[in-house]
């Protein structure tokens, strides 16, 4: 699959995939239905629709991503504590304070074994 510029030198097909921004630059690249179809993230639409949500309702969307993760020790807390407003005091964000996961896990192990996934590959370069 590659870089888009390398796409772009070997596959004719990515050219009418691509959008150039000014200056000639490649802005964005849609990949082929077979791959938006099991993307976890199937569209720009649905990125937008992801981020939006991240910024407005913070603590319901990040809480739910991290339902999916294996925790050692849970939050015992507030899962996002957070304060922009330099009026109201010093500026700072804590998230999921106290709580421990073990990362690798969450990555591999976890997808391997309870998942049943050690056959497929993981990341295409």
């Amino acid at each position: 699959m590659g870089l888009p510029e390398e796409r772009r030198k070997s596959d004719s097909r990515s050219r009418a995939r691509e959008e150039t921004g000014a200056e000639g630059r490649v802005r964005g690249w849609s990949p082929p239905p077979e791959i938006r179809r099991s993307a976890h993230v199937s569209s720009l639409q649905r990125y937008r629709e992801l981020h939006r949500r991240s910024v407005e309702e913070p603590r319901e969307f990040w809480g739910n991503i991290a339902k999916e993760f294996y925790w050692k020790t849970p939050c015992p807390g507030p899962f996002l504590q957070y304060n922009f407003d330099v009026t109201k005091g010093k500026i700072f964000t804590e998230w999921m304070k106290g709580a421990t996961t073990n990362i690798c896990y969450n990555v591999l192990d976890r997808n391997v074994h309870e998942k049943k996934l050690g056959d497929k590959v993981a990341f295409y370069w």
